[in-house]
């Protein structure tokens, strides 16, 4: 019957939920492969469908398949387990009432299907990247748009043969500031792109792909001084030299992780162009990816630990008694450092 097999539901409720979702998906289909997955996907920026084409892309991406998996559809009936996601790590935890609350964090660092060499060169292709350098700003918010301009009119002055892609938090403020600031750009795979040294990427979802494509990201939301941070795994997975901003409440793990490891350099804004400018010998480079590489490998795991706990939840594994045993399990999982978080 219908009851054995088991219903998750699982609300992703901003788009950095919706991206972890994948690695967590796979194993939750591994240790319960009958189950059906109701998904709820949104963002407080963009509309839901936008954010449920990601997570149908990223699944096909990671090929992954559909079977049982329904998103922001019609709520199948009373599901065996809730999932959520938190990004404040002292917010997980489990209650009978609203199910689990997993870390967000620790997802992060699961393995991902990554572009090949050829996919690659069609993203180079696709947005006229030629052979320039490319500089990628990864969801650079409103505010620290003007300072990222001008940090990239240095990097111009210094090395024409440069490409600026801006991948804004907010597409629709990006577009009037940029108006602002009189900058002439081309707008995702447009051909105008041929000629400027500006791109605006207005799709959603896509920021981790184009990581591939650049040859240094800088991380938005890091520059203000109440920045949250971005996914600095992203690119890293990449291999790529990453530029952040000195504020980054959310990924404290990653970003002490990637900054020992030499990949990643935290910089404030004035500096944006000095530590892009600054190239690190091959050998350096080599040397910075590998350690990278290690410590990524070293933090794996969350996806397949979050998966066991949600089927013996569905199993009926955690009677009421139980339930403290659930919310220490969850409590543990990388109790790394949460810097500002004070754990």
């Amino acid at each position: 019957s219908m009851e054995k097999k088991g219903i998750v539901r699982i609300k992703a409720e901003y788009l950095g939920a919706v991206k972890q979702l994948p690695p967590f998906i796979r194993e939750l289909k591994a240790v319960l492969p009958e189950a059906i997955i109701d998904i709820e996907t949104g963002d407080h920026t963009i509309a839901s469908k936008h954010t449920a084409r990601t997570l149908r892309n990223d699944l096909a991406l990671e090929g992954i398949r559909a079977s049982r998996i329904h998103i922001n559809g019609r709520k199948n009936k009373k599901p065996d387990a809730h999932v959520s996601f938190e990004y404040h790590p002292g917010m997980a935890g489990y209650s009978p009432a609203t199910g689990f609350h997993f870390f967000i964090d620790p997802l992060k660092f699961e393995p991902r299907r990554l572009l090949t060499g050829g996919e690659i060169a069609k993203i180079r292709d696709e947005y006229f990247l030629g052979s320039k350098k490319v500089v990628l700003g990864g969801s650079i918010q409103d505010d620290e748009l003007k300072d990222f301009v001008a940090q990239s009119e240095r990097i111009l002055s210094q090395d024409r043969n440069t490409k600026i892609m801006i991948v804004p938090r907010c597409p629709n403020d990006a577009i009037e500031t940029l108006k602002d600031l009189g900058v002439g750009c081309a707008f995702d795979r447009s051909s105008a792109g041929r000629d400027t040294n500006y791109t605006l990427i207005t799709e959603v979802g896509v920021l981790d792909r184009l990581y591939s494509a650049c040859d240094v990201a800088v991380m938005g939301d890091t520059f203000s001084w109440n920045g949250w941070g971005q996914n600095p795994l992203e690119p890293a997975l990449y291999g790529k030299r990453i530029v952040t901003g000195p504020n980054s409440r959310l990924n404290r793990t990653a970003y002490e992780g990637l900054e020992e490891s030499g990949l990643l350099q935290s910089v404030e804004v004035e500096n944006i162009a000095y530590a892009v400018l600054m190239d690190d010998s091959p050998e350096g480079l080599a040397t910075s990816q590998k350690k990278a590489a290690e410590f990524i490998k070293s933090k794996q795991g969350a996806a397949k630990a979050y998966a066991g706990l949600v089927a013996g939840v569905v199993r009926g594994e955690y009677p009421t008694e139980r339930h403290s045993e659930l919310v220490s399990k969850i409590a543990a999982y990388d109790s790394g450092n949460f810097g500002e978080w004070g754990y």
